[in-house]
């Protein structure tokens, strides 16, 4: 495929980051939401919450390479990561959600996770005098669903990461690659066609690829629209912040960076759909470029300080 410098240039001011991390001092909206987040009474056995699989220290996602519900059964795919989604359209691996409200009671009624039924969910919730406090400060003296998903999706919006070395270098500090990371810039826009995928503030296109992981049982986006091009199509995944977010892919199959270049250095074929990618056939040398390059993509995660002092100063428990 010839490559049009023209095209790397806007692939490029596409990755510029708007201004992550920081921000004002969380609302009572979104400091409900921060404690809803943590909260195991919005599962059935009361021993399981959004945090349980979204885990901060692990990047918001499992840690492993599929999630687990609140009886203790494998899910069918890897946890995604609920960072960085405030301009996101559609959640999950298959997109089947279009809102962060949708994608924060979706787990609650799956039997499978949360088991609950909204109706339960509201019910546990007026039950706690910490949320009746709390979301009467906000001038709702009955939580409905959509307050409690609300308030959720309030606190996930401000899940954003730092600056990284590599919007420095977007900005004009030319000095902030060495030598490696330079030469993997280069593969990452080049010889890879990562951009391709991997662009946007967010380093992804947000939309649905086949990349030969699909498989009869699990046909990706196919099974949320029937069209033959999302048959073994799974959403690109950002790798802005990508580091602490092991395993990789929708279920979970890489355990390292290095798995993953060295699988799209020569890909299987597609047991479902038609495969997008062409091996790229990596040397060893390009991959420890890349990976250079990959590592200025991370910045600091979020801060949830400003949020547990928010909710502790409503002084509802």
């Amino acid at each position: 495929m010839g490559r049009d410098p023209r095209r790397l240039i806007l692939l490029a001011l596409l990755l510029a980051a708007p201004g992550w991390a920081g921000g004002a001092k969380p609302t009572i909206q979104e400091a409900i939401g921060w404690r809803l987040f943590f909260e195991p009474a919005l599962s059935r056995p009361g021993n399981y919450s959004c945090a349980t699989c979204h885990i901060p220290s692990k990047g918001f996602e499992g840690g492993e390479p599929l999630g687990r519900g609140a009886h203790g059964d494998p899910l069918g795919r890897n946890t995604p990561t609920v960072v960085n989604l405030a301009d996101t359209d559609l959640l999950f691996w298959d997109g089947r959600a279009s809102s962060l409200e949708e994608q924060a009671s979706g787990p609650m009624t799956n039997p499978k996770e949360m088991d609950m039924t909204l109706d339960l969910v509201v019910e546990r919730v007026r039950s706690l005098r910490r949320y009746r406090e709390a979301f009467a400060k906000m001038g709702v003296e009955k939580p409905t669903v959509d307050d409690i998903a609300g308030a959720i999706a309030a606190f996930e919006r401000r899940l954003t990461t730092g600056p990284t070395t590599f919007d420095r270098w977007i900005h004009g500090d030319r000095s902030a690659l060495n030598e490696q990371q330079e030469r993997g810039r280069l593969l990452f826009f080049t010889k890879g066609d990562c951009a391709l995928c991997h662009n946007g503030a967010n380093l992804s296109d947000g939309d649905f690829h086949n990349l030969g992981t699909g498989t009869p049982e699990d046909q990706g986006r196919y099974a949320i629209e029937k069209e033959d091009y999302y048959k073994g199509a799974f959403k690109t995944p950002a790798l802005r912040n990508w580091k602490g977010r092991e395993p990789f892919f929708h279920d979970g199959r890489f355990k390292t960076l290095r798995d993953v270049l060295e699988f799209y250095s020569n890909p299987p074929d597609s047991g479902v759909g038609e495969r997008e990618i062409e091996p790229k056939a990596f040397s060893e040398q390009e991959i420890d470029d890349l990976i250079a390059f990959l590592e200025t993509l991370n910045g600091d995660w979020p801060d949830l300080k400003p949020f547990e002092q928010a909710w502790k100063a409503l002084g509802v428990e």
